[in-house]
């Protein structure tokens, strides 16, 4: 997964990460994870989702690996 829309949208509305923490109410280390592009829960996508009023395909996609090449 990548997050790059996520911190995209966040400049685009002019919010810094703490803001997004607070505003969704997530832990710090959720948004560590975010930045590392790991994986996260469908709970913590949908609180964003609900923070910032948007849907799924606004803050995230899928990105191909190759595995085993």
């Amino acid at each position: 997964m990548s997050y790059k829309k996520l911190w995209k949208l966040l400049i685009d509305r002019d919010m810094q990460k703490k803001n997004l923490q607070k505003k969704c109410d997530i832990s710090a280390a959720s948004i560590a994870k975010l930045g590392k592009d790991a994986n996260a829960t469908t709970d913590l996508l949908m609180k964003i989702c609900s923070g910032l009023n948007c849907n799924p395909a606004d803050i995230c996609e899928t990105e191909r690996i190759n595995i085993g090449e």
